[in-house]
């Protein structure tokens, strides 16, 4: 089986990646920027995965971790949805680290490349009955990690059309599911709910997948002789009031919002967030460019390409709450820490 390096290798979909290339024969090299952290790689060793180290940032790690490897598959990024200065904490390293990756895979000589991209690097504003696909650009970026991602791909497709390089995207939507040691925008809306500590329902919805189906999506795009171009991996658009329903249904126990904030009033929701992480602690998690992105819209995505090409399907979405749930009580959560009981 080929040697494979897989960047951020330490993260939610990194890692769940890197156990579905393990499972299946592949030599994974683990790419991991702090490399020497037992807790940020006991995962990856239990896997039996070599970790090396890898900085997006540092292309001289790249060349030394692409030594003798077929396939890449670059998964890492600065996925975050607050920063002081997104252009340095968030466009900079995702733009900057995907042209030294790629350069690195290039000059290196492996095979095959398939990237992580997003499905919002195709827009954020499509009804169901006319939902969006690969063959768009989102043009009206707000939000610094969109804004990242998008630019980061169109650049990854220009160097490999340039150079005659084998590239495949990715492009998943918002992903839960197991199989992570910190939290991201996405998974920490659950630990909050766990803990109850979501006062209102925000009128917003986004796009969801399982992480491992994302996971599954790469290795069938490295597999697939014929694969290429973009893919969008998205199970199903999800209304924040009915995911927090579809929560409590898997878990009863769990105390979700009855209260509904007002679509007008979401513009002033930055700041109620600024406020409660300033006087009770609570994580930021919403800035104005994410309100503007997101606001006032629905985004579907259609994964049919994926499905028809490389035989690509989502699993049942209350599959992935339920696990997703079950992940962070047993996992992450201290004892006694919910306000809910394990999930089964």
């Amino acid at each position: 089986m080929d040697t494979v390096l897989v960047t951020g290798a330490n993260g939610h979909l990194g890692y769940n990646l890197t156990q579905q290339l393990v499972e299946r024969g592949y030599r994974v090299r683990a790419g991991v920027r702090d490399f020497t952290s037992k807790t940020k790689t006991r995962d990856l060793v239990t896997l039996g995965a070599e970790i090396t180290h890898v900085d997006i940032t540092r292309p001289e790690t790249l060349s030394a971790a692409m030594k003798d490897v077929q396939g890449l598959f670059h998964v890492a990024a600065v996925y975050e949805t607050i920063s002081r200065n997104p252009g340095r904490d968030v466009k900079q390293p995702t733009i900057v680290g995907t042209i030294n990756t790629l350069q690195a895979a290039h000059a290196a000589g492996v095979q095959k490349v398939v990237l992580t991209s997003s499905a919002t690097t195709v827009g954020n504003d499509a009804s169901l009955a006319a939902p969006l696909d690969e063959s768009r650009w989102n043009k009206d970026a707000i939000e610094p990690y969109v804004q990242a991602k998008t630019s980061a791909e169109q650049w990854a497709w220009e160097f490999a059309t340039r150079n005659h390089f084998n590239l495949v995207a990715i492009l998943p939507s918002a992903m839960i599911g197991p199989g992570f040691r910190r939290h991201t925008p996405t998974t920490r809306i659950f630990e909050e709910l766990l803990r109850n500590r979501v006062p209102v329902v925000l009128p917003l919805g986004f796009s969801f997948v399982d992480v491992r189906d994302v996971a599954t999506a790469h290795v069938l795009a490295y597999e697939n002789p014929t694969a290429a171009g973009r893919y969008i991996a998205s199970a199903r658009f999800c209304e924040l009031a009915e995911l927090f329903t579809l929560v409590r249904n898997v878990d009863p126990t769990v105390v979700i919002p009855t209260r509904r904030l007002p679509e007008r009033l979401l513009p002033v929701v930055p700041l109620l967030d600024w406020i409660g992480h300033r006087f009770a602690g609570t994580p930021r998690a919403i800035s104005c460019a994410f309100v503007k992105e997101y606001g006032h819209r629905e985004a579907h995505f259609t994964s049919a390409r994926a499905e028809r090409e490389l035989g690509w399907m989502a699993r049942d979405f209350s599959v992935s709450v339920r696990d997703t749930l079950s992940w962070i009580k047993t996992e992450l959560l201290p004892a006694g820490a919910a306000c809910s009981s394990p999930v089964t």
